[in-house]
Parts: structure tokens; C-alpha cells; sequence
């Protein structure tokens, strides 16, 4: 009965993935959190390629001063930064507090959680309200929905907008980000955290005033979750297995001395200083 279960899962996983290629690939339209999409994740599709993994030797440790020598290496894990600046998993913590909740209270639903009433009651127009930034900074009016960071971005695209760690949003995407927090507790209980070759955490690093951050660009839930229980078990996951992000962007290291450099600043989108503000809101709150 088990082994006919299983198939079944898999069977309909695989289902759901062909007409999310088709959707995209074919008929060219986004991937939303639609109901097929929350299936998918409440079908836990990623535990079945779990049970097979080898884990990573990494010895590297990376720190301030130090240069990377490997492909993988580890990062403290009170480092990381989000997409969307530091308070992803501190001070407001939207990620970080939501994941406690899950793995304190695993049956917890959506509107139970801090992420709804985060997302209802955080609803930034712009990065002034998004990043806390002053009132003459010259990126304080762009739209928070616009993806711009001063270190990466030679022009400002308002067409490149895409949905952000904050509100307005449908509940659909707090289901979303639940679940696949409830899967990772339960996958890590279960097989531990073996991260792969194709799913590690990626980002790249951030330096300023003899500090680091890493910047996720792929993997926020998986911190969220190794934080959460850091929090709660102190001698876990001090130190995390990262990489550098190759595809979405070719970057490995930001230092705040360059920033004369950066492509925003070359190209005049704002001055060193706005550039500044914007950056240590990826340091600090």
C-alpha cells in the first residue's frame, strides 16, 4: 500500500511539473502560487530526491579577510542578509519569526501566522518606506515592487517588477511559504540536511567596515529554517554550506570601497552616498 502511495504522489508531482513547463515554456506565462503550485509543495516534491544524496565535505570557512579557495564553503550562520535587506531575519524578521512559529507549532495555519499580519500590515509604496531610507535620498521613490540594487544594476528597468518579503499579497502566498517551510523541518528530521549540488544555498558576499554579510539570492526559506532552530538548539548550524550565485547574477564579492564603481553610480541612477544608505540596509535594520 505504501509502495502504490508513493507512486500515486510521484505520479501526479511529475503531472503538475509537465503542465507547469507547458505553462511556461509553451504558453509563455508566469508561475504563480496557484492551487497546482501549493500541490505540488504539499506533495513535499522535493523529499524524493532526498533519500539518495551524499553529503558535501566543506572545511572552508569563510571570514572577513580570508579568499575563497573552493566551490563550497561555509558561512556563520548570523550572516546572511536577504534579497531584501537585513531585516528578512532580524528586527522584523518576517522569514526568521514565521519559521519559529512553524517549528514550535508545525499545524499552524496561514492566517495564524506572523507572515499574514506581516504581509497585511507592511505594505511599503516605495524604497523609502521599504528600507527605512531618508527623505532626500534619490531612490526613495522607487516603487518597492522594482528589483535595484546600485552594486548590480547599470539601468533602472521599470518593466523588471516582481513580488517582494512584504504586502500587499493574497493569502496564497503565505500558504505558500508556510508549506515549504513545514517541508524543510520535515525533510531535515528525516533525512538531515544534506544540501546538494543543485538546491545548496547561493548568494554572494557583501563586505563594509571589516564585516560580511551574504546575500541570499537563492535559498531564504532553508536559512529561515536553519536559523529557527539555531534558535532553539544553539550547537546546530553554526556554520552553513553555500556558493556562489552563477545564474542569476555573476557577482562574488561587493566591497562597500568600491562603491565608486558600482554600475548605478558609473551611470549616474544616484550619488555614492544614496548608494550607500540603500547598501548598509543589507548590514543592518
Amino acid at each position: 500500500m505504501n509502495k502504490l502511495l508513493s507512486f500515486l504522489r510521484l505520479f501526479l508531482i511529475k503531472s503538475i511539473i509537465f503542465f507547469q513547463f507547458l505553462k511556461i515554456r509553451i504558453f509563455k506565462m508566469k508561475l504563480s502560487r496557484d492551487r497546482f503550485e501549493l500541490l505540488k509543495h504539499n506533495l513535499n516534491f522535493y523529499s524524493f530526491n532526498l533519500k539518495q544524496r551524499k553529503a558535501l565535505k566543506v572545511n572552508e570557512e569563510y571570514t572577513f579577510k580570508s579568499k575563497i579557495k573552493y566551490k563550497y564553503f561555509l558561512v556563520d550562520i548570523n550572516k546572511f542578509t536577504g534579497f531584501d535587506g537585513f531585516f528578512t531575519y532580524n528586527g522584523k524578521a518576517p522569514l526568521l519569526k514565521t519559521a519559529i512559529e512553524v517549528f514550535n507549532c508545525p499545524k499552524i495555519k496561514a492566517h495564524e501566522s506572523y507572515l499574514f499580519e506581516f504581509f497585511k500590515n507592511f505594505k511599503p509604496k516605495n524604497y523609502g518606506e521599504l528600507y527605512n531610507l531618508s527623505l532626500n535620498n534619490s531612490l526613495y521613490d522607487l516603487s518597492s515592487f522594482l528589483q535595484f540594487k546600485p552594486w548590480v544594476n547599470n539601468v533602472l528597468d521599470k518593466t523588471n517588477l516582481r513580488k517582494g518579503l512584504f504586502g500587499p499579497s493574497e493569502i496564497n502566498e503565505v500558504e505558500h511559504r508556510l508549506i515549504r517551510l513545514k517541508n524543510i523541518f520535515r525533510n531535515i528530521e528525516k533525512f538531515g540536511y544534506i544540501p546538494s549540488e543543485k538546491d545548496i544555498i547561493k548568494g554572494y558576499i557583501l563586505k563594509s567596515n571589516n564585516d560580511y554579510r551574504f546575500l541570499i539570492t537563492s535559498g531564504h526559506h532553508r536559512v529561515a529554517a536553519l536559523k529557527a532552530i539555531n534558535s532553539v538548539h544553539p550547537d546546530k548550524f553554526k556554520k552553513v554550506i553555500v556558493t556562489f550565485e552563477e545564474k542569476r547574477c555573476n557577482l562574488k564579492f561587493v566591497n562597500q570601497d568600491d562603491i565608486y564603481k558600482w554600475p548605478a553610480v558609473v551611470n549616474k541612477l544616484c550619488s555614492k552616498e544614496d548608494a550607500f544608505e540603500l547598501f548598509q540596509k543589507f548590514f543592518y535594520i
